[in-house]
């Protein structure tokens, strides 16, 4: 659930050329393997009432900007031991699996399955893929266009539209607001097949680890359902050496 960022003072250009610039800093001063970190989900229903999760994220880079990642909830005991393992490619077919302890199994998320609730939050299977993966999508994956500039929370920000083409999605498109002078993504904005606004998600509490601007805390907003979920970062970890070993299917059953 991490962003990356670009070369400060970005020129504006064309969707793609911004899209370049953060491809070439990720692959270069900006560059890293692993990233380990926990965090605190508060889910808020439409009527006000709360729910909290802990969780335990590990996410991994392979070569063609493909991914792998494997979440596992910490807290409470209700949740303690459901997993998830994401390999993601933007430029083809992602596949997730998921892991309750009650079942004890592996189940694998169905093409039907990605836009419904992530254990009970306001992300859905799609959403994470999208927040880890939309500044690798090429124009065969995914139509770009730098539609306007509007700024957010006070920032200067360059607005992308993303429609899929390639990319098996269940949205009909996706905003996303990159800031004008870093390129750091700040905003996204998920519209269905009817073009009607489903959710947005908003970045802030930006923090530069090394060189790599990273987000401590997130809120996505159901505007259909009237719900929302508040993550807060509490400790993030870049190049600390994951094995292989956290990134398969054993690994969910096996847990922390």
């Amino acid at each position: 659930m991490c962003l990356l960022a670009a070369p400060s003072a970005a020129r504006a250009g064309s969707a793609r050329e911004l899209l370049d610039q953060i491809r070439q800093l990720g692959q270069t001063t900006r560059k890293w393997s692993d990233r380990s970190q926990r965090l605190q989900i508060r889910i808020v229903d439409r009527r006000g009432g709360e729910r909290r999760r802990e969780v335990a994220i590990y996410f991994k880079k392979y070569p063609e900007e493909r991914t792998r990642t494997t979440l596992f909830f910490i807290a409470p005991p209700e949740v303690k031991g459901v997993a998830l393992l994401q390999w993601a490619d933007p430029h083809a077919k992602d596949e997730q699996w998921l892991y309750v302890p009650e079942l004890k199994r592996v189940r694998q998320i169905s093409g039907g399955a990605k836009h419904e609730s992530f254990v009970g939050t306001d992300f859905s299977y799609d959403d994470l893929a999208i927040i880890s993966q939309v500044s690798d999508w090429t124009d065969t994956d995914a139509r770009s266009t730098l539609v306007r500039d509007e700024p957010v929370d006070g920032v200067a920000c360059h607005v992308i539209e993303f429609t899929p083409t390639g990319k098996d999605l269940t949205y009909g498109k996706v905003l996303a607001w990159f800031g004008s002078d870093d390129l750091v993504v700040r905003k996204f904005e998920m519209y269905d097949k009817g073009d009607r606004l489903e959710k947005v998600l908003a970045l802030t509490d930006i923090r530069t680890l090394g060189a790599i601007p990273t987000p401590f805390h997130m809120e996505m907003q159901n505007v259909s359902g009237g719900s929302h979920t508040v993550v807060d970062f509490s400790e993030v970890k870049y190049d600390s050496g994951l094995n292989e070993s956290w990134f398969t299917q054993r690994a969910l059953e096996r847990g922390l």
